[in-house]
């Protein structure tokens, strides 16, 4: 899977020292980039809210209830007024925590000075038609905000995105009371029940190369069987997620009634309803449309492999794998999402790594150094996966075929492979 914690080595010092660094120096250096323009027609907007799910007990944190942050993005009536949003929407500390991973504290908090595209609060674009929905899910210990080029350009084309922050999980993640977490404990190590996870996933290369090099497919599901059979952890970490996506649907009806998120959820379509994600947030988007219905449509950024059980399940619902080019691993859950899926859409992206499918490649500076991008530029590496994830849920939620996926357009670098559920 690759958590972003594992992109470089972690040391306590190296996480301390960052939290410890100057965050009000930083935010004064210019913005290191410009956010693309969203390429649809709609102004955007955007708002935060966080439900509290009294019946499940946070694991991180003994003796309270979980909490589920969700920023959500929107189309907004035209005319609006109000400054773009900030890009690091819970807190500086998205980054500070991250920065500690590759020992150079305030490295990105230069990012305090990034602005979206977005308005804070701004009206919800109003009409008799309600607004296809996506349920958006970050990758595991991955960065919430850096999701935004794909987010809020969903959003310009009329989709309501509601992107899931999973407390704990996420670099950092602000509570109802506006306390911030992040996925260090109080001494500035890696919480332990996050370290114990990616521990579990030592494995994970040799086995996928592996998987990817065998010929058939008895034998590929035998090593994802044995595989998956040792990851405990992870496992009850994946079903926490779809828990946290299925109480942000249930809840929409009783949002704080007059608050803008209430508005937002008043244009929801909830039989348009598409899953997608990032690492494990993928993985988790595939789970979720196993387990629930409301699910239209599926689709995973690079989560390799998909855990939990549409190994041995099927569902009659649509999927789209997208993979990079990282080596061993294209096509490595193949074999699942060929039998469990009515149909299998697999893309494949030349020049592209793990954290292509993110803005991170924007950010250049240590991790471009250290190898963390491909070759691919981050404009085009932006534009791509915008284009996938907008034709494919435009497709499967609009009836609006897709011309990528049918392959009447092609893109340079860019493979697609359509698979259908043997009847």
């Amino acid at each position: 899977m690759m958590g972003y914690a594992a992109v470089m080595k972690v040391t306590t010092a190296a996480i301390a020292m960052a939290i410890a660094g100057s965050a009000n120096l930083f935010a004064q250096a210019p913005a290191p980039f410009e956010l693309p323009l969203p390429t649809g027609q709609f102004p955007i907007g955007t708002t935060r809210w966080v439900i509290t799910d009294a019946a499940r007990p946070e694991p991180f944190a003994p003796g309270q209830s979980r909490q589920v942050a969700v920023v959500a993005w929107y189309p907004a009536a035209a005319g609006q007024t109000g400054s773009p949003a900030p890009y690091l929407r819970e807190s500086l500390a998205e980054v500070q925590s991250f920065a500690g991973l590759i020992r150079q504290p305030g490295v990105f908090d230069s990012l305090a000075g990034v602005q979206t595209h977005a308005v804070i609060d701004a009206t919800p674009l109003a009409g008799p038609a309600p607004l296809p929905t996506l349920v958006f899910s970050h990758g595991y210990t991955a960065i919430p905000s850096s999701y935004t080029t794909l987010l809020e350009d969903l959003a310009s084309h009329g989709y309501v995105v509601l992107s899931v922050v999973h407390p704990y999980e996420a670099t950092a993640a602000t509570l109802a009371d506006g306390t911030v977490v992040t996925f260090l404990d109080e001494k500035g190590a890696m919480r332990k029940g996050i370290a114990d996870v990616l521990a579990e996933w030592g494995p994970e290369d040799h086995t996928m190369a592996r998987i990817t090099d065998a010929k058939a497919d008895d034998d590929r599901l035998a090593l994802l069987r044995g595989y998956l059979s040792r990851l405990p952890l992870t496992g009850a970490a994946l079903d926490g997620r779809v828990a946290d996506l299925t109480l942000v649907i249930d809840r929409l009806p009783g949002l704080p009634a007059g608050s803008i998120g209430s508005r937002v959820a008043a244009r929801i379509d909830t039989g348009r309803i598409g899953v997608f994600g990032h690492s494990m947030g993928g993985v988790t988007a595939g789970a979720f449309c196993l387990a629930d219905a409301r699910c239209r449509a599926g689709l995973n950024l690079d989560g390799i492999p998909q855990y939990g059980a549409m190994i041995d399940q099927t569902m009659p619902r649509p999927f789209l794998m997208v993979y990079s080019a990282r080596p061993g691993r294209a096509g490595a859950s193949d074999v699942i999402y060929r039998r469990a899926t009515a149909t299998y859409y697999r893309v494949d992206v030349g020049g592209t790594l793990h954290l292509d499918f993110s803005d991170m490649n924007f950010w250049g500076g240590p991790l471009r150094a250290r190898g963390a991008y491909g070759t691919i530029a981050p404009a085009r590496a932006a534009d791509i996966t915008r284009q996938i994830v907008r034709e494919y849920f435009d497709q499967e939620l609009l009836g609006q075929a897709s011309p990528l996926l049918g392959g009447r357009t092609m893109l340079d670098g860019v493979t697609v492979q359509v698979m259908r559920q043997p009847k």
